[in-house]
């Protein structure tokens, strides 16, 4: 009988633990997705954008303004906001990268490189990392990379048909 008490007692702060930790990430989360959303609004504010499309993956926006013809990348690392705004006018190349462990064969990342003319540093855009995402999410985050990299080539194929259409005319 005391046996039974003292397992009961002992397996008691389990679910006690598991209750707070699920409340705090969810509070966590909200901050985050709070932070994200004001770090997009000042740079919309800033660079007087009107995005036409937006994704969301955990940490990380990324977002198309095809007006301006911008590409608009905010990051939330270690509570701190990275915010990109670059112009596709540009953007000379870019590819989906897919980091795999060597080991395992499994996918580590998945990142959009880009290539722009006006520097030599490279520009990424994280879709999928091991360390921060879930497994689960990985089918999901590479169709949207691919979608991403569409979008953007079509995009970009808009923005060089209306410059040769400009010279003709």
């Amino acid at each position: 009988m005391y046996i039974i008490l003292i397992i009961l007692l002992l397996l008691l702060p389990i679910p006690i633990y598991l209750g707070f930790k699920a409340l705090f990430k969810k509070k966590h989360d909200r901050r985050n997705a709070l932070t994200l959303k004001v770090a997009l609004d000042r740079v919309i504010k800033r660079y007087r954008l009107s995005i036409s499309e937006i994704d969301t993956f955990g940490n990380r926006v990324i977002a198309l303004d095809r007006k301006n013809n911008k590409l608009i990348m905010v990051e939330l690392r270690n509570n701190v906001t990275w915010e990109k705004c670059l112009s596709l006018v540009e953007l000379t190349s870019f590819t989906i990268i897919k980091e795999l462990d060597q080991l395992t064969g499994c996918t580590q990342k998945v990142v959009i490189k880009l290539n722009f003319n006006h520097s030599e540093e490279l520009e990424y855009f994280t879709f999928y990392d091991e360390s921060n995402d879930n497994i689960h999410e990985l089918p999901t985050r590479v169709r949207k990379a691919n979608y991403w990299k569409n979008k953007i080539q079509y995009h970009l194929n808009n923005i060089h048909t209306k410059h040769r259409l400009e010279y003709v005319l």
